[in-house]
């Protein structure tokens, strides 16, 4: 059973508040009472409310007036404290940098595991790890799944696809070459993911970016022969963008694509056109 995380505030202090799953030995029941509640779907916020909490699931949240408690429960006064849903972090990137050191050798089980049980302490429950991964992604991912160890749950888009010489770039994100695939034609690209399908990856990532113009950039039919081979493996696909011309593009072989995560024009954020852009890709989702 996954475990059931909130996420928990006071004073401007951030904690994570974490109820495991219980094996029927010590299953138990809590009672969370005295919280302003904001349940992350647009409702108002409820205050003093209680959270009924058994077997490591939320079972019922109301008014404390009105929510039964059951006899057996622990009472927690919570009473000053916010609780949220765990936040989701849909773009991140794990085992790249340890303290302010980026290198490859980051990628490895400690360090991952430190950085996700940082990001649950922050209230971070769930965390897609957007390409730059290795077979330590495979090996950890099933773990943290089914709650076997602590940390903020896990997804990725495995490697991600780049550009020979060009994004991302080795000397500003120190990795190993194993950890993104960078194909130069329209075969090869398929070859990857039709690789990365079969090891159940999330989705996939690619990068088109030429970093200024001084770069090598991701070639239109490159790009295009991943998303359409994406596609008929049942995966999403995630771009790195920064050029508004690169968005359009990328968008027309499939209105499938995932927002781009940047857009600039003339090194500044055109928010009308992500608007407009947004809305025709959402809807084509």
């Amino acid at each position: 059973m996954l475990s059931t995380r909130i996420f928990c505030s006071l004073s401007g202090l951030a904690v994570a508040l974490v109820v495991g799953a219980s094996s029927a030995a010590d299953a138990q029941t809590t009672a969370l009472r005295g919280a302003r509640v904001i349940d992350g779907r647009g409702a108002a916020p409820l205050d003093n409310a209680t959270i009924v909490i058994r077997d490591g699931r939320i079972v019922s949240i109301g008014p404390s007036a009105g929510t039964p408690v059951p006899s057996d429960a622990e009472v927690v006064n919570y009473t000053g404290k916010t609780i949220i849903p765990g936040l989701i972090s849909d773009h991140s990137h794990v085992g790249i940098f340890v303290g302010l050191k980026g290198a490859p050798e980051n990628y490895n089980r400690d360090a991952i595991l430190r950085q996700l049980k940082q990001l649950e302490a922050y209230g971070v429950t769930t965390v897609m790890a957007l390409g730059l991964n290795g077979p330590l992604f495979y090996e950890l991912r099933p773990e943290l799944h089914a709650g076997r160890i602590p940390g903020a749950d896990l997804f990725g888009a495995d490697q991600g696809l780049g550009v020979p010489g060009g994004q991302p770039s080795a000397t500003a994100v120190p990795i190993g070459e194993s950890r993104v695939s960078r194909p130069d034609t329209a075969e090869t690209a398929r070859a990857s993911i039709r690789e990365m399908a079969a090891r159940k990856t999330d989705m996939v990532k690619i990068w088109l970016d030429s970093a200024g113009g001084l770069m090598p950039k991701l070639k239109p039919e490159v790009y295009s022969a991943v998303i359409d081979e994406a596609h008929k493996n049942g995966l999403r696909v995630a771009a790195h963008i920064y050029d508004l011309d690169d968005a359009k593009e990328v968008i027309e072989p499939s209105p499938c694509m995932e927002y781009p995560q940047t857009m600039r024009v003339n090194g500044r954020r055109n928010r009308s056109s992500i608007q407009a852009q947004r809305s025709r890709w959402l809807a084509s989702l």
